[in-house]
């Protein structure tokens, strides 16, 4: 039985410009599940799907903000959880949908994931990813007079910013391998994970965002994933993302380590890096392409491949 882990980019539910309606986004997702036809038609192939939450989580940061006056603000942990679940959900009723087409009665399962991470760890210290609205200066004084949160200035507003640290373990790992087990399509750790950090066996959600890519190979590692695949909106990577130019096809780990560097942090360069590792912990194969290529991609006409 091959193991394939899929990490759907945010522009899988989501693309610029499109309004949030949970329409437009199950549209989307429609879209997506016969993008991925082929795979989901195969027996004997396990499936596991990570998916980002970027603009979802940003948008219930917007209803928070908005209704502050009336009721308390959830915490940034338990927005990750709720969007885990709105996107699942989505997800499951679109694969499900594709499914029946096929003619398969495979099981879909979506699993609410915690991700523990190092409380001690160094993105703590200096917080980085932007989160949320932006604040005018008067808007940004009123919201530090109740709460306390580091920020950054951008095109001349404010915004807050939370840390990033490294996933370290999914808390419900073993529950995904049953479900692997039994041959079951299962979504898991969308948004990265939600961040938890533990202490004496007790867990505390932290208001946190890890990154997404460096989860799905934490998740395709632990499930000892044959192929991990992350799909995004451009057709491959290339060596001047900015002017698309000088794509790479396939490359070597030995290769692509030295010049991560070379890479936007942004954008490619912790895909790369979550493929590197992934290899590295004895994954087969990793791709980077185009989610509504993904056929061409594994037959070797579009996408980067990354191999040992």
């Amino acid at each position: 039985m091959k193991t394939v882990v899929v990490a759907l980019g945010g522009n899988a539910l989501l693309d610029y410009g499109e309004r949030p309606t949970f329409r437009v986004q199950f549209r989307n997702a429609s879209r997506m599940a016969r993008s991925l036809g082929t795979l989901l038609d195969r027996e004997d192939t396990s499936i596991v799907i990570t998916h980002g939450n970027g603009p979802q989580v940003g948008d219930e940061l917007l209803r928070n903000e908005y209704a502050k006056g009336e009721m308390p603000k959830l915490p940034l942990h338990a927005l990750i959880a709720e969007t885990q679940a709105s996107i699942g959900t989505m997800l499951e009723l679109a694969l499900k949908q594709e499914l029946a087409r096929l003619g398969s009665e495979r099981e879909v399962a979506v699993l609410l994931t915690h991700v523990c991470v190092d409380g001690s760890d160094k993105a703590f210290d200096k917080p980085t990813k932007p989160v949320g609205p932006f604040y005018t200066r008067a808007q940004l004084e009123a919201e530090l007079r109740r709460e306390r949160f580091c920020f950054v200035k951008e095109r001349g507003k404010y915004r807050r910013v939370v840390a990033s640290p490294e996933p370290l373990r999914i808390m419900e790992i073993d529950a995904v391998r049953t479900l692997v087990n039994r041959n079951a399509i299962v979504i898991a750790a969308g948004g990265g994970g939600i961040p938890v950090i533990e202490g004496r066996g007790v867990y505390k959600g932290v208001d946190a965002v890890i990154d997404k890519d460096l989860t799905a190979q934490l998740l395709a590692s632990a499930v000892d994933a044959d192929v991990l695949a992350i799909l995004t909106n451009v057709d491959c990577v290339y060596r001047d993302y900015k002017s698309r130019k000088r794509p790479i096809g396939r490359i070597g780990i030995g290769e692509l380590e030295p010049t991560l560097g070379s890479f936007e942090e942004g954008t490619m360069r912790p895909k790369l890096r979550a493929c590197v590792r992934f290899i590295e912990n004895g994954g087969r194969t990793a791709y980077i392409g185009n989610l509504f290529r993904f056929d061409a991609m594994l037959a070797g006409k579009s996408g980067t491949k990354i191999v040992r």
